[in-house]
């Protein structure tokens, strides 16, 4: 049996918890290894070594072995429960966006086994890589509902939606980012994007999922895109 958690509660339990660590006052920034440290979670870095070389992240049941590299061999270790275990690869500065979102997943598999009383499993989390052929079991286990649900939940953690909505004000001065089309912005808009992005600590990738999300992005037409872009050479107000 399982219990059927909706995305409405899995955001409410993220915002409410990063609230509660930080007192009700969010910084600009989540601090994702003080969320893991208020639930009680360990979280260790180990070159991880199992046979699927896109796991990167494990959270511990406490039961079911992980294949770690040390020394040069290959052993398999039981963690404690509510262990998380992150490839030491994400050490590296440069992938810190998703070190953060990767420790982020983990906890929301804790965080989703601790709202279901029925489930007690171990997880991994997996990168996905476009030019690899997968097999149809790889591709089950890379979209089932508890995978596609830690990564809500890992957005949640890290862009909270008044976090989203005070990083849009204070970079914009407005509600709502224009965008036209599906997901295009004007040329003078975009070091504003990412700057918000790195102020916040994600990938200008999931920042953008975040603000549809949240519906903090306002639908232009592209007419209107080319029009600006054409009278002003690409260097329109776009914070109009």
């Amino acid at each position: 049996m399982q219990v059927y958690i909706s995305n409405k509660e899995i955001e409410d339990i993220a915002e409410g918890l990063v609230r509660t660590v930080y007192n009700q006052r969010l910084p600009k920034q989540i601090d994702i290894d003080a969320v893991a440290g208020y639930l009680g979670i360990s979280v260790i870095y180990e070159q991880i070594a199992e046979d699927d070389m896109d796991k990167i992240g494990f959270a511990s049941n406490g039961r079911t072995p992980l294949k770690v590299r040390r020394n040069g061999m290959i052993q398999q270790t039981v963690y404690p429960k509510d262990t998380i275990v992150l490839d030491t690869f994400l050490l590296r500065p440069e992938e810190q966006h998703r070190r953060r979102f990767t420790e982020g997943h983990e906890i929301a598999h804790i965080l989703l086994n601790r709202a279901d009383p029925f489930t007690n499993a171990a997880c991994f989390n997996r990168v996905y890589d476009p030019e690899r052929a997968y097999s149809l079991e790889e591709l089950r286990d890379r979209m089932m509902l508890g995978e596609s649900q830690a990564n809500v939940m890992a957005a949640y953690l890290l862009m909270p939606r008044s976090l989203l909505e005070a990083a849009v004000n204070s970079h914009f001065h407005r509600k709502k980012v224009p965008v036209y089309g599906n997901c295009v912005f004007l040329p003078e808009m975009k070091p504003s994007l990412q700057t918000m992005a790195d102020e916040l600590g994600v990938s200008h990738t999931a920042m953008l999922i975040q603000l549809r999300k949240y519906d903090l992005l306002e639908q232009r037409d592209m007419n209107e895109y080319f029009q600006k872009t054409r009278l002003s050479g690409g260097t329109s107000d776009g914070h109009r």
